[in-house]
């Protein structure tokens, strides 16, 4: 591996781009993400969703209108994965199509207001949980993470 441990620019060593603080924070990602993932599920059996369901419900809130290659690509999943979620949430009515006002051939995705409601209660004890932490990390630090985390998303687009 190459020695991040040197910055020549600044003449101080960067101590958290040692291998085995790297090693560290990547794995805090996936226990962070399992408790999320967790704390959601453990919410969402009422409703009979997985984390598929909620993660394309999510996108679509954050985006409505989002088309379905715009969503397959936001998610990361393959067009028959993607298909087989959005065929359940729209026959249960939980996504609403709509066909693209520009190009006929293209449908728009929107959520109907009751998976609105379902997914804020959802998510809304772990948005408290993070904007707890963010609180107590100030605002330095809250973009320095946002940032660290769009320099992280943008590599794999």
């Amino acid at each position: 591996m190459t020695d991040l441990n040197n910055d020549t620019h600044k003449g101080s060593p960067l101590l958290y781009l040692r291998d085995d603080k790297l090693k560290e924070t990547l794995n805090n990602f996936f226990l962070v993400y399992k408790n999320f993932e967790n704390q959601i599920l453990e919410n969402a059996n009422d409703h009979n969703f997985g984390i598929a369901d909620i993660r394309c419900i999510l996108v679509i809130l954050l985006y409505p209108g989002i088309t379905f290659n715009e969503l397959m690509i936001r998610l990361g999943i393959t067009k028959q994965s993607l298909n087989r979620v959005l065929k359940i949430l729209i026959s249960e009515k939980m996504v609403v199509q709509e066909i693209n006002v520009k190009d006929k051939r293209m449908k728009n995705l929107f959520l109907s207001e009751a998976s609105k409601k379902i997914i804020n209660s959802l998510v809304n004890p772990t948005i408290k949980e993070i904007s707890r932490a963010f609180q107590k990390s100030g605002s330095e630090a809250v973009n320095g993470f946002n940032q660290t985390f769009s320099n992280l998303i943008s590599k794999n687009k």
